[in-house]
């Protein structure tokens, strides 16, 4: 770990999963990689380059739509590539563990591709859904051990702030819906290497 005054630059791979409360998902899982350049042994920033697949939950219900109860629920599986700067703070260390807590900002390019299936009525949905890019607003806390001369492992909790704005379309009936900021809570575990 870096000395007070010796600058010191890592980069690992994580994976991380998120919950929400069901608009658009309940689970968020990704996997990224993270570069962390360390100021001296209080101050770091970095950067994080997060790739995530998961369900938008029942589209269709989004945009008023009842679905037929004869077949499962049709989710569509989202797409998402997110680009986040961040900063943070160590406040209690030893040879081995660092703990800290920071805050980042970044942006997430999200893809959700059509979905269809049956109405209760006896016709046909076909929901089409614009994303674009959300800006998130992330604070966490975590603890980083030392593995050796040059190796870490690394324990996050996060909670996330998502400016968003979900527009769903039924290309058939002309009904729609949105979904706008919405928060997520999860961790992320990483292993890098230090030099």
């Amino acid at each position: 770990m870096a000395d007070d005054g010796e600058r010191e630059v890592s980069a690992g791979v994580l994976a991380t999963v998120s919950a929400a409360n069901g608009e658009p998902a309940n689970d968020i899982p990704g996997f990224g990689a993270q570069l962390r350049y360390a100021i001296n042994a209080r101050w770091a920033v970095g950067v994080t380059l997060l790739r995530s697949e998961y369900d938008f939950e029942t589209p269709a219900e989004i945009a008023g739509i009842a679905q037929s109860s004869d077949v499962e629920p049709v989710d569509a599986l989202a797409e998402s590539t997110m680009l986040q700067a961040w900063a943070e703070r160590s406040f209690r260390r030893n040879d081995k563990t660092t703990w800290f807590v920071g805050a980042g900002l970044g942006a997430s390019s999200v893809d959700v591709p059509d979905v269809t299936g049956p109405r209760t009525d006896g016709g046909q949905f076909d929901v089409r859904t614009k994303v674009g890019t959300e800006v998130l607003l992330t604070a966490f806390a975590g603890v980083r051990r030392a593995l050796g001369e040059r190796w870490y492992a690394e324990f996050r909790l996060h909670a996330n702030q998502h400016m968003a704005d979900w527009q769903v379309e039924d290309r058939v009936s002309g009904a729609t819906g949105s979904i706008d900021d919405y928060a997520s809570f999860g961790g992320h575990l990483a292993v890098g290497m230090r030099w």
